[in-house]
Order: structure tokens, then C-alpha cells, then sequence
């Protein structure tokens, strides 16, 4: 059967569930007592978690992103979230045989000849690879990402899928998209497939945020790192939605989020594009390690000051030189779009987690942010410019995941220290 049919039949099989299992909730459930939960969407995410495992490459992207993405597009029962954000890093692999042929390809010689110790089972697998733990010849713990045999080709599939592409895009904004700005959400996911680019990518970043001892990116290894194959340091602590810290804990976790997702392009403009949470490791002493650099970009420069004087008139409460900015940044559809009231409750939801001293940083706010702008673009009030796409997809997503910690913390604090210590600043290069 062709991968086309695959996704075809999966999105049947998953529409035709969610229908069963909403008709049977109608019929047996009394209206006056029925539970808030939607056996509906669970039963949908079921059928595409089944096949993502099985399909890898973009539908199980897709699936990832449901699991975690907030307002249209993303899914509001718990038990279906729960299903989906299995995918985020514990995706079934493949055989043991073919991770070991991989490997043996790409490094030249079998895993236990290139390591000094080698676990045949993985401890992550997501959409396009599985994660071993190993140790380098000079004693090094290390993690060994390897690519899936044939999941380029899925990938490279998937993303022909004009439905796909617009649903990777997040919430409603795949349907604003120009071609230009789809054209660089696909090249952005095919160069996931390159682990020697992602290797330069995560020392970029790594470089980056060296002086913060609480930002960590693992270290590479470049002579055990190759196109499918990518070596670096392991790293020890608990994924995201499986901490359980105290409000203390939770805070110091979600400021640091903040930090590193809006530090990045504010201070050195690099983006990491992909802010799943199985990317994110909780380590010791409230450090947070930030994995997985495949999808990365570097940002312009007018687009990295056109974000820093969006920012900077948030925090001085400058509503003109908010929307000048926005101007800047190209993401005004129409002048008229600015007198709007669905534009003035945008701006109050971008600001609010920088309005005042302490913010409680929820899911419900970070919904309310995806659906506001999703109401924008799907009046024509706002435009995704292909130099910028990236980055907003990112910072909706950013809020998604800090929204999981619903934490209260200074978040005002974070961002004007960010402008503060890097306004202007040396890029990192």
C-alpha cells in the first residue's frame, strides 16, 4: 500500500472512531450528568497514535504536536493527551537489528566496536530516531540518536501532503500560510534528516548559552556522530511531563523555558523550532537540559531587532510602538486589523505574562493566546511572513509547554533581563 493510502486510511480510521465513540457517549450518557472528559477525542487519538508508531516520519509529528498544541488544532481531553504525549519521546522503535545496520553504516564498524559499552535497547524514541545510551572509549556516558531505516523517504512523503503540512503548522495558521512560508516549514523538517547539520546546530546553541550554568546543552561528539547517526553527552534527569516538583521547583523550571525559547532569538538569534516536551530534561540543583536541535534556524537581523522593539515597548506598555513592531515583523495583514478588538486582546494576552511583577503562567492562558491568534489570521487581520514563521509557530508552542508547569513566577523579570544583558549584543557565530 503507498504511504499516501497509509495516511488517507489512518485519518478515516481516526475520524471514524471519534464518531463510534461520540455517538455511543450520546446514547448512553444522561446530558445532566455527562463528564466533562471526551471519550471522542481519546478514542481518535488513539487510532492516530496507533499508526504514527507505525508510520513514524510526519504523521507521527503530527500526533506529537496534538498532543501538546493548544486552541484549534490541538485536543482538550486529558486521556487523549496522555495517548499522544507517548509520542513525545517514548514512540515505538524499530528492531534491534536495524538501529545496529544503521550504525554499522554510517560509523564504519558495529556499535560495540565504535563504543566501549553499548545498550541494544533504546531509552527514547520519537518521530524520526531512537535513543541509546552508550559510552565512548575514554569513558564518556554518552546519548546515541539513530535514524529509523526509511524514514527519509516517509518523511519526504508526508510532507508532500498539503493537509500535513498545513496541520504541522499549528492551530489555524496552516490554512493563512503563503507558499513561501509552507515552503519554509518543509524544508525546516526535512533538515531534521541531517544529523551532521543538527550536530553544528546544538554546539551553536550550546556555545550560545555557556555562560548560563542553568541552561544545558549536551556536548558532541563529532567522530561518532554522522548523517544518521548523533553523539553527545547523556544527560541525567526527568522529562518534562513526568516532573512532579513542588510551586518552588515548577517556577524555576518555567523561567528557564522562557529563558532559553525567547532568549534565543532576543539574544543571539537562533531559534530551535521544535518545542516538544520530550526536549526538554529537568536535571539537578533546578537545571533544565534542552535537547533535540534538528529543526533550527538563525534569524535575520532586522527580524531580531524587530523582536526586541516588540518586546521592549511590551515591557514600557508602549501600545504604538507594539504595533510598529508588529508592522516591522510583517505581521500585519491590513491597517485596519489595529483598531480591531480581537487585535487589543491579542496584545493583552501577549503582555500579560510580562504585565506586572509575578505571573501564573496556566494552560488555559496559553490556550486562550493559540485561539486569539488563530482569530486573527482567520479573519485576514494577521500574516505569517515565511521570515518570521518559525519563530511564532515556536513561541506558541514555548507557551504550550510552560503552560504544562502552571507555574507562578517572574517572568517579567526573565524578559527584561534578557533585553537588558544582550540589547545589543554580539552574535554568536
Amino acid at each position: 500500500m503507498s504511504r499516501e493510502k497509509q495516511r488517507l486510511g489512518t485519518f478515516a480510521r481516526a475520524a471514524a472512531r471519534r464518531f463510534l465513540a461520540g455517538a455511543r457517549r450520546v446514547l448512553t450518557t444522561d446530558p445532566e450528568t455527562r463528564a466533562p472528559g471526551d471519550e471522542a477525542e481519546a478514542a481518535e487519538a488513539r487510532e492516530l497514535a496507533r499508526a504514527a508508531g507505525e508510520l513514524k516520519g510526519g504523521m507521527a509529528k503530527l500526533a506529537q504536536l496534538m498532543g501538546y498544541q493548544l486552541g484549534p488544532g490541538g485536543v482538550t481531553d486529558a486521556d487523549a493527551r496522555a495517548v499522544l504525549g507517548e509520542l513525545w519521546d517514548h514512540a515505538p522503535g524499530v528492531g534491534r537489528d536495524a538501529v545496529r545496520r544503521v550504525v554499522t553504516e554510517d560509523l564504519g564498524r558495529p556499535p560495540e566496536e565504535a563504543f566501549a559499552e553499548w545498550d541494544d535497547e533504546p531509552f527514547a524514541a520519537a518521530s524520526l530516531g531512537q535513543v541509546h545510551r552508550a559510552r565512548t572509549r575514554d569513558g564518556v556516558e554518552v546519548a546515541v540518536k539513530v535514524q529509523y531505516p526509511g524514514v527519509a523517504e516517509a518523511l519526504r512523503s508526508d510532507l508532500d501532503s498539503p493537509r500535513v503540512l498545513r496541520r504541522l503548522a499549528g492551530a489555524d495558521v496552516g490554512r493563512a500560510l503563503t507558499p513561501e512560508a509552507t515552503a519554509v516549514l518543509r524544508d525546516a523538517v526535512l533538515r531534521e534528516l541531517d544529523y551532521v547539520a543538527e550536530g553544528k546546530w546544538l554546539e551553536l546553541f550550546r556555545r550560545a548559552f555557556a555562560p548560563d550554568r542553568d541552561v544545558v546543552v549536551p556536548r558532541l561528539h563529532p567522530s561518532l556522530s554522522t548523517a544518521r547517526v548523533l553523539t553527545a553527552d547523556y544527560l541525567r534527569g526527568t522529562t518534562l511531563p513526568m516532573f512532579d516538583g513542588d510551586d518552588d521547583a515548577r517556577a524555576r523550571v518555567a523561567r528557564l523555558i522562557l529563558r532559553f525559547c525567547w532568549g534565543g532569538p532576543l539574544a543571539h538569534g537562533l531559534l530551535n523550532a521544535d518545542p516538544n516536551p520530550g526536549n526538554y530534561l529537568v536535571l539537578d540543583a533546578g537545571r533544565v537540559g534542552f535537547l533535540d536541535f534538528g529543526c533550527a534556524a538563525e534569524l535575520d537581523d532586522a527580524l531580531v531587532e524587530a523582536d526586541r522593539a516588540l518586546w521592549r515597548a511590551v515591557l514600557r506598555g508602549d501600545g504604538e510602538g507594539l504595533r510598529y513592531a508588529v508592522v516591522s515583523q510583517g505581521l500585519l495583514a491590513r491597517a485596519r486589523t489595529l483598531d480591531s478588538d480581537t487585535f487589543r486582546e491579542w496584545e493583552r494576552y501577549l503582555a500579560a505574562p510580562f504585565a506586572r511583577s509575578r505571573f501564573r503562567f496556566t494552560a488555559g492562558y496559553a490556550r486562550g493566546l493559540a485561539n486569539v491568534t488563530s482569530q486573527l489570521v482567520r479573519a485576514g487581520g494577521m500574516s505569517i511572513p515565511p521570515g518570521g514563521f518559525l519563530l511564532w509557530r515556536q513561541r506558541l508552542g514555548a507557551a504550550a509547554v510552560i503552560g504544562m508547569l502552571s507555574a507562578e513566577a517572574p517572568f517579567r523579570d526573565e524578559l527584561e533581563r534578557l533585553l537588558r544583558d544582550h540589547d545589543p549584543g554580539p552574535r554568536i557565530v
